[in-house]
């Protein structure tokens, strides 16, 4: 028998952290998103940061070379040989006489005469705001002073570009990303801590199982909604407990009480006359003698609980029940055999409890089964496996076919139909499962799954 599972949703640690992530990477987008926008409306800001960049990398190359033009190095001089007609530098001397420089051309004259400017500027040569830039910057070293000019009529190389990514690094990356990662760091920390008492209230739950004692719980430190809602399913799960034990015991009780009256009225048929109405009185007291005994079956299906040492033998539990069950199978015309698992089956459950759903199981096939063969098998593995060579199972027979007083259209009088869902509740009880299927003969096949008991 097999039960859909809806699917899991997500975890509720899961679900907050994937909602703080998306919130961090909205604020990060938001920020983002505000620096480009105050780097495009303030363009000759960055344009002046750029200036002011240039003319003190070539200050730091000059003094790097002690002065000396022949071995003066730039980090970035491929610009000037790349775009000779965007970009140029010189260094001049207090007399205006160019000492190096790199497309020096470009530079016009009115920007290299002494004193046409202060010593330290920005300019727009042209005009506000536009093409051609130029900066210059006095450098006063240990043996002479120098003056360095940066000119740049286009931005070919996209310098200002490269300037705004600088500030997106340094107002945005560095002292953005290094906070919402320690942010979202505690934050997860935070959350997991909080969400702990949750988690135990929830594996508190699902180790609920009915008409067994209700498990502890330790909520030392839970908020209170945690504590009131694991309260309100307590009280509630005790009066289900309550009412369910109640229902059981006045269905046992009345089975109980049948049980009696039923076997005194088969003892006193013997003294009623043989004949056709006799076997037809026998047969009905004879089902309704089963009927009774499957109510109080199905009572003690409900009660069953399951212990951590419980252990025991298919093979002795199945040999048991066809021994007890041949002389129905032979009084039906049917035949029945057993095989044994060549090696002990020893599995983790009650002996009465298996026993009671293979019993049902043997007589469902001698009922139903007509008078043919019918296998039970052990293994291999802790299985037990019951054949017939009956008219099989109901068309698109499924998960219905377990459910209580469930009856075939063909069933035969005799039964209140709880046998088959007497034998799913065992299996539930001892975490196994019930399949089926069609015998090699065409008949019914039923295959009781067990766990397997550790070894010793």
């Amino acid at each position: 028998m097999t039960t859909a599972v809806p699917q899991r949703s997500r975890r509720l640690q899961t679900i907050l952290s994937l909602r703080l992530l998306a919130i961090a990477l909205a604020v990060i987008l938001a920020n983002v998103v505000m620096v480009a926008v105050f780097d495009a409306s303030d363009r000759n800001s960055l344009t002046l940061d750029l200036l002011r960049r240039e003319v003190l990398r070539l200050e730091t190359a000059w003094l790097a070379a002690d002065g000396d033009p022949a071995v003066m190095m730039l980090s970035d001089d491929d610009i000037y040989t790349r775009h000779p007609e965007a970009y140029a530098f010189a260094v001049v001397d207090p007399s205006g006489v160019l000492v190096t420089g790199r497309n020096a051309g470009l530079i016009p004259d009115s920007l290299i005469v002494p004193g046409a400017l202060a010593d330290d500027w920005l300019a727009w040569p042209e005009g506000a705001d536009s093409l051609p830039v130029a900066a210059s910057h006095d450098i006063v070293g240990d043996d002479r002073a120098v003056r360095v000019l940066f000119y740049m009529t286009a931005d070919p190389a996209d310098l200002v570009g490269a300037e705004i990514m600088d500030e997106f690094i340094g107002h945005v990356v560095l002292p953005l990303f290094p906070i919402a990662a320690l942010l979202i760091a505690g934050s997860l920390l935070v959350i997991g801590k909080a969400l702990l008492p949750v988690g135990r209230a929830a594996a508190w739950a699902r180790a609920i199982r009915p008409g067994r004692p209700l498990p502890a719980i330790d909520l030392t430190g839970a908020p209170v909604e945690v504590i009131d809602l694991t309260e309100a399913v307590r009280r509630s799960i005790e009066r289900l407990d309550a009412e369910l034990s109640a229902e059981q015991r006045r269905a046992a009780e009345a089975a109980h009480a049948l049980r009696t009256p039923v076997a005194v009225l088969v003892a006193r048929m013997d003294e009623l006359p043989q004949g056709q109405p006799f076997d037809r009185l026998r047969a009905d007291v004879q089902a309704l003698s089963r009927m009774v005994t499957q109510y109080l079956s199905s009572a003690g299906a409900d009660r069953l609980a399951l212990g951590n040492d419980d252990r025991t033998d298919l093979n002795a539990i199945a040999e048991s029940v066809v021994s007890d069950l041949a002389p129905l199978a032979i009084a039906q015309g049917a035949d029945i055999t057993f095989a044994a698992s060549p090696t002990p089956q020893v599995v983790h459950g009650v002996a009465d409890a298996i026993r009671l759903a293979l019993a049902n199981l043997v007589e469902n096939a001698i009922h139903h089964g007509g008078a043919g063969l019918i296998d039970v098998t052990v293994g291999p593995g802790p299985v037990i496996t019951v054949a017939d060579q009956g008219p099989g199972l109901p068309a698109g027979a499924g998960a219905d076919l377990f459910q209580p007083f469930q009856r075939g259209s063909g069933a035969r009088r005799g039964g209140a139909g709880l046998g088959l869902a007497i034998v799913a509740r065992v299996q539930q009880a001892h975490g196994g499962s019930v399949e089926t299927g069609t015998a090699p003969g065409g008949g019914a096949l039923f295959r009781l799954v067990y766990r397997a008991a550790p070894r010793d």
